[in-house]
């Protein structure tokens, strides 16, 4: 019964001794390395572009309406969707029978016109002749005079109704402006088009869609960086794999508000010599506001580390804004903001990075920095320098694994689904 005991007793020593190895070794990292284990990338030289996201729709450069100002009714189509038109080319006829008539009335009416002129102005000479001999009376002549005057102004007003008339029947033929293509018909034959105080819309046409337009949304926080000139990349949904090209030619002054957002227009010209890109495609536009070319650049993703508090840094350079001083256990510590100064505000560009040298030292540095494209960011100044192990990260456990080769504990619990070798 003793001896029973004893082994019990040693059996639980055994597994608590087991236990607190397992523990040991866990907290060691595995490979009895107590340092923390960071990410780390090697500052390399490369491309960074600058841009400025905006949405916009794809236009011709010139848009017009084509409307008819009679009335009628619509009895041929000569253009349709897509039709390639020139300058005066006919596109519809309205049904003329009406103005024709009236054509024919108001020229009825102007011979008239002359006619009764004529006869009044031989009764105002014979007036004339008599008032020489003084056989009739100053009223009688006066009134021969006005006679004559009237029929002289009615004749011009029938000569002003058959041109009005004559202008009414060439309107029933409706012409193109200018050379272009039809990118909408809202007519059909048989239909009957109302002119009143403003000409219904027949057609749409575009001037020339191998040149085109964006008109992008510019949001307020970046307009500053926009100017005419700069160069643009657009995708379209249609073409997804394709990458499209043009130039900013105009930024507009007038803001442009909606639901409390403000936001600035640009005018992006585009060529379009293969007809790809359609009036109406929503562009997904990016402004090239800066590039630079082969320049050292880090990962976003080290400006954003900072490392833990019972981290071991070695004593680097105080940023512009704080000092930072080192406590008993190698971190850091805040000693105290100074005022807002100008020339902490000329040092905003300035940011501390953490760089990893081959004995495992994290040390502070500040990183005078330039333009970044949201992923890469330009470092302007001597150090750091290509090559340097700028920390990004710390190490996860899953990442210590990986980078062990799979060893782990085996008093460790294991993922689902992941079987001992």
């Amino acid at each position: 019964m003793q001896k029973k005991r004893s082994k019990a007793w040693l059996l639980w020593l055994l597994i608590l001794a087991a236990a607190g190895a397992g523990g040991w070794w866990y907290m060691r990292g595995g490979n009895g390395n107590h340092q923390l284990n960071y990410k780390t990338v090697a500052l390399e030289r490369g491309d960074i572009v600058q841009s400025v996201t905006a949405n916009g729709a794809l236009g011709a450069v010139q848009t017009v309406t084509v409307g008819s100002e009679v009335s009628g009714k619509i009895v041929e189509l000569f253009a349709d969707y897509n039709s390639v038109v020139t300058n005066g080319q006919i596109l519809a006829k309205l049904d003329s029978s009406t103005y024709e008539r009236q054509l024919e009335q108001a020229l009825a009416e102007l011979d008239s016109a002359r006619a009764n002129l004529k006869l009044i102005a031989a009764n105002f000479r014979r007036a004339q002749e008599l008032r020489g001999l003084d056989l009739v009376s100053q009223a009688d002549y006066d009134e021969a005079e006005a006679t004559l005057a009237q029929a002289q102004a009615t004749l011009k007003v029938r000569e002003a109704n058959v041109s009005k008339v004559q202008v009414d029947l060439e309107k029933t033929t409706i012409v193109s402006p200018m050379d272009g293509v039809v990118i909408s018909r809202a007519v059909d034959v048989g239909q009957t088009v109302a002119a009143s105080l403003n000409a219904p819309t027949l057609f749409t046409l575009a001037q020339d869609l191998r040149e085109m337009r964006i008109e992008a949304q510019i949001s307020e926080a970046d307009v500053g960086g926009v100017a005419e000139g700069q160069a643009v990349t657009f995708t379209v949904d249609a073409f997804p794999e394709l990458t499209f090209t043009g130039l900013v030619s105009q930024v507009r002054y007038e803001p442009v508000t909606n639901q409390g957002v403000v936001n600035y227009m640009a005018i992006v010209n585009v060529r379009n010599p293969d007809l790809k890109l359609r009036p109406g495609m929503t562009a997904n536009a990016a402004v090239i506001t800066a590039k630079r070319e082969q320049v050292v650049r880090l990962p976003n993703a080290a400006l954003r580390f900072r490392p833990p508090e019972n981290a071991v840094v070695a004593a680097g350079e105080p940023s512009a804004d704080e000092p930072i001083a080192a406590n008993q256990h190698g971190g850091e510590h805040r000693a105290g903001k100074r005022p807002r100064s100008a020339a902490r505000d000329a040092a905003s560009t300035r940011k501390p990075i953490y760089l990893l040298a081959a004995d495992g030292t994290l040390t502070r540095q500040i990183a005078e920095l330039g333009i970044s494209d949201g992923t890469w960011t330009e470092v302007i100044g001597p150090s750091p320098q290509v090559g340097d192990q700028v920390v990004t990260g710390i190490l996860s456990a899953s990442d210590k694994e990986s980078a062990r080769g799979g060893s782990r504990s085996p008093f460790m619990p294991r993922p689902p689904g992941l079987r001992p070798h």
